[in-house]
């Protein structure tokens, strides 16, 4: 068997002490072909060989590390990178079979310790025909939007060809747009992706969405199952339900939480795990058969960062469908992981309940902020602002650039750790900013303003069309994503849209513990609109917050919507409120000016 080691300084001085290179594996425990390269490649004896004596074999499990996995994946997992002892890439690949896989460890073996391959021998270069990146004048959303045109499929919905990727970023970003403008052809696109996507992704038997579809009509899954993608797009059918009122897609949405409550849910310990098996034969099966079969493997790991994902999704899940029950699991999410996984200087662990690694990670501490940011909403509670607030000083103080921008990873023990140069992800730094925008909103403070458009500016050369700024040659999986369908580039648009076009912010002035304000505080929730914040003041707490904004200190409630450089008349009911669904007023054909 390979003898395999962690990643770290250690395993790297030996590569430079017996020159050897560095053989670095990305695998997976939901990955079907890490499995197969475990039984086939890495169970061949020629292979076997090589490695243990030709070799410093290193193993990472890809959601462990994902700062590894970014800066070394070859366009897919299982990824194998050669790696020099100062940990530059030599050459990499995705699977190969035993015969292959002997050859290339062969031919990378002779290229050490020198410089890396250029590109056209490492990976297939982009495809020429798909749009690049192109900077310019043209405006951020307007540049997306042309992209993601460019790239939809008018005959099976989504962007790009095969392999088909669940676009929620992109379709997100439409919505705003739509919502906005009043465009037809957008919600067409939204509409058609979604019912899509729920015919060839979607496992009407034990529910929940598969990872994506190997082909471009969506019909031949690749049959994991992700907290990540199911959290996701619940979000993303919500929101389309609040839009156009189609009852499938609310029924989708709380099937992708039946599978995240009923499967991943470890309701004893009140968090969520991370992933599900692929289990093709499991799935291949009559359903009268998969009664009796065992079910695919769970992975039982806790993540910090996919578990305030969630949270946020079953918070929108509340507001939208009213249902208690999911905000209070929510709740209780955000109440372990501040308990067991925050420190006010090293923010949030990556795994709940594991031991602090040295590396910390931006998304671990983004998806807690966003998740809290959208429980104070939910509740009007302060302390859930107060938290949110203090992880976004950590994040700014930890991760931030002063040049602009957020870095993905902080290091906290440099000693232990081979040092990895920063990288500034678009998606990451795009759904900070939003964030930051949220904050601003409910805070007044103009400093979120600004970091905001600062890590979304940091962009402007390399989106829409590129995932990241940092070392060539990283991040080949989502670089490849990216000329698929733009995951990264639609977040950032979409953080842009918010940023010239300001958050609707949904001011509800009143006592917090009375009825009439819950109720408009529900209603609230239900409705949709582009970049939505809503705010409970009450009078006797946030007296000097309502003075600033200019409304009255008025004990019967009411609420203030207001975009752009307009407030409408105050509301006073949740009829009132509803009404706004069939002439929403930030819709420009309805807009009437301030």
């Amino acid at each position: 068997m390979i003898n395999w080691r962690e990643w770290n300084e250690a395993a790297f001085q030996d590569s430079r002490r017996e020159e050897k290179p560095v053989l670095l594996t990305l695998s997976a425990t939901w990955c079907h072909w890490c499995h197969v390269l475990d039984q086939t490649s890495y169970a061949d004896s020629r292979v076997i060989s090589l490695v243990n004596s030709r070799f410093i074999p290193v193993r990472v499990d890809v959601d462990q590390r994902p700062d590894i996995s970014h800066r070394y994946n070859q366009g897919g997992f299982p990824s194998v990178a050669v790696l020099n002892g100062n940990a530059e890439l030599i050459a990499g690949c995705v699977y190969k079979p035993p015969e292959e896989l002997a050859q290339f460890l062969e031919r990378a073996d002779k290229l050490f310790p020198d410089a890396p391959l250029d590109d056209s021998q490492i990976q297939v270069s982009p495809d020429s025909s798909l749009p690049q990146s192109q900077s310019g004048t043209e405006p951020a959303t307007d540049r997306v939007l042309g992209k993601l045109d460019q790239l939809y499929d008018q005959d099976f919905g989504g962007f790009g060809r095969e392999p088909k990727q669940p676009p929620w970023e992109a379709l997100r970003f439409l919505l705003a747009l739509h919502s906005r403008s009043g465009d037809r052809k957008l919600i067409k696109m939204v509409v058609d992706t979604l019912e899509s996507m729920r015919a060839g992704l979607y496992d009407l038997k034990d529910q929940g969405f598969f990872r994506y579809s190997v082909s471009r009509d969506w019909r031949v899954p690749h049959y994991e199952k992700m907290l990540v993608t199911n959290a996701s797009l619940a979000c993303v059918y919500l929101e389309a339900y609040q839009v156009t009122r189609r009852a499938t897609f609310r029924d989708t949405a709380v099937g992708a939480l039946k599978y995240l409550m009923e499967v991943l849910y470890d309701r004893p310990r009140g968090l969520f795990r991370a992933s599900q098996d692929a289990g093709e034969r499991y799935y291949h099966s009559p359903w009268k058969d998969r009664e009796t079969m065992e079910r695919p493997a769970v992975d039982p790991t806790f993540y910090t960062g996919w578990n305030g994902l969630v949270a946020g999704a079953l918070i929108k899940a509340s507001g939208v469908l009213g249902t208690s029950s999911y905000l209070q699991t929510a709740t209780r999410v955000l109440e372990i992981l501040w308990q067991e996984c925050w420190s006010p200087d090293l923010g949030m662990t990556h795994l709940v309940g594991g031991s602090r690694q040295s590396v910390s990670v931006l998304e671990d501490d983004l998806h807690p902020l966003l998740a809290f940011l959208a429980l104070h909403q939910a509740t009007g509670r302060s302390d859930h602002l107060r938290n949110a607030i203090s992880i976004a000083q950590s994040i700014i103080e930890r991760f931030g650039d002063p040049s602009g921008g957020f870095h993905d990873l902080a290091v906290s023990d440099p000693a232990s750790e081979l040092l990895l140069a920063g990288e500034k992800s678009v998606m990451e730094n795009s759904l900070l900013a939003e964030a930051l925008f949220t904050l601003n909103c409910l805070t007044g403070d103009q400093r979120y303003l600004q970091l905001g458009r600062d890590a979304l500016e940091v962009f402007q050369d390399v989106a829409p069309g590129s995932s990241y700024l940092g070392a060539r040659g990283s991040r080949r999986m989502e670089e490849d994503e990216e000329r698929l369908f733009l995951p990264a580039g639609a977040a950032w648009g979409r953080a842009w849209d918010m940023l010239n076009h300001g958050p609707v912010h949904l001011a509800l002035v009143g006592p917090s513990g009375q009825a009439k304000t819950r109720r408009l505080l529900r209603s609230a929730h239900r409705l949709y609109a582009p970049h939505r914040v809503i705010q409970l003041l009450d009078p006797d707490q946030d007296a000097d917050r309502i003075n600033s904004l200019g409304f009255p200190l008025k004990k019967d409630p009411a609420l203030y919507l207001c975009f752009g450089a307009q407030c409408l008349a105050p509301i006073s009911s949740a009829k009132g409120l509803m009404e706004l669904r069939t002439s929403p007023p930030w819709t420009a054909s309805n807009n009437l000016g301030p």
